[in-house]
């Protein structure tokens, strides 16, 4: 093979690779599209059969709480706003919302309201449950941020249909009703610096705020049908979802009729 015929079969092996890359990242977009809707709104968590029994003494030197294997530094889904019922609330006022839960890499998502909605009715069998929370974040130039927590979700592998799959690209739609409304921490929790940032309630005056939706998960819970005890279990790392294009809002003070 002299060097213009081996200069010539590079190239079109070049342009094979031009012709076939594309396709081989085909697949992760072959699946961008939602699946699945979830109404919330008149969703009332349901009383557990069996709810756990207090947890014993804990032992000397210890560990509790904190989070399982720290935060991911990258989130496994988006949650976006997709609707508000309004842009501007009264401070106490309920509101109904659109978000959108969009997978980044395959992952699973509770879809159930409560825990009771995925423990088994054997009461001989243990369980594991995994949690996810959604809150709103209200944010300003001039203030400290707030939350308000728009839903808590359920899921468990031994409880069909409680979870459901997304693969990368895949997003589903979750609705609901919640309340424009927050507390503080009490007053001199927070150092100086940061108390004056507070935004104060009852509100004085209208607030303009910009929001995002963020998503919270972080290990399971292990249910022993045995002993009645539940346990945290850290077989997921912590959680917290990027988001997706914020909405601006207003939030008034609390009319008196």
């Amino acid at each position: 093979m002299n060097c213009l015929s081996h200069g010539r079969l590079h190239s079109r092996i070049a342009l094979v690779c031009c012709i076939v890359a594309p396709a081989l990242f085909a697949p992760q977009f072959a699946h961008a599209q939602k699946v699945a809707s979830y109404d919330y709104t008149d969703a009332k968590p349901a009383e557990r059969l069996r709810p756990p029994l207090p947890d014993p003494p804990a032992v000397r030197g210890q560990l509790t709480g904190g989070v399982c294997g720290g935060i991911l530094g990258n989130s496994l889904i988006v949650v976006s706003i997709l609707s508000l019922d309004r842009d501007s609330y009264a401070f106490g006022d309920e509101f109904t919302f659109v978000l959108r839960v969009k997978a980044l890499v395959t992952t699973r998502i509770p879809v159930r309201a409560s825990v009771a909605d995925v423990e088994p009715s054997d009461p001989a069998l243990s369980y594991k449950w995994r949690p996810m929370g959604i809150t709103m974040e209200l944010s300003s130039p001039n203030h400290r941020a707030v939350l308000i927590g728009l839903l808590e979700l359920y899921g468990s592998k031994d409880s069909p249909g409680s979870e459901i799959e997304l693969k990368a690209g895949e997003w589903i739609e979750l609705s609901g009703k919640a309340r424009m409304q927050w507390t503080n921490p009490p007053r001199g929790t927070l150092q100086h610096s940061e108390e004056k940032w507070v935004v104060r309630v009852p509100l004085r005056h209208a607030q303009q705020f910009t929001a995002i939706a963020l998503a919270h998960r972080a290990g399971s819970y292990r249910f022993d049908a045995e002993t009645r005890q539940e346990s945290r279990v850290c077989d997921y790392p912590g959680e917290q979802s990027s988001s997706g294009i914020p909405v601006q809002l207003t939030v008034t003070p609390k009319t008196i009729p």
